[in-house]
């Protein structure tokens, strides 16, 4: 099992004064699902919690979390996805 993750962004951005195209995702430990919880804002939603944690395991800032486009962020989501134990069926 690997401890990271690659994925080519179909529509790179811009961070600062650098493209993106291509970010590296590390597998979560329970502190950031921890973390994920503690930071959770009133009145923020679900898509908030994934980008929040995602910009955590891609190391991007929100900002640039905000300008990926979305079909980047739900293959960036499904590599997360996959890092997680599926519940009981």
């Amino acid at each position: 099992m690997t401890d990271t993750a690659r994925v080519k962004l179909s529509h790179p951005i811009e961070v600062g004064n650098r493209t993106i195209a291509e970010v590296t995702i590390r597998r979560p430990k329970v502190r950031d699902l921890r973390a994920m919880e503690k930071a959770r804002e009133p009145g923020a939603s679900e898509i908030d919690q994934g980008v929040a944690m995602a910009a955590t395991l891609c190391d991007l800032p929100l900002e640039a979390m905000d300008e990926m486009d979305a079909a980047d962020f739900a293959s960036i989501s499904e590599v997360l996805g996959g890092f997680l134990p599926r519940g009981p069926a």
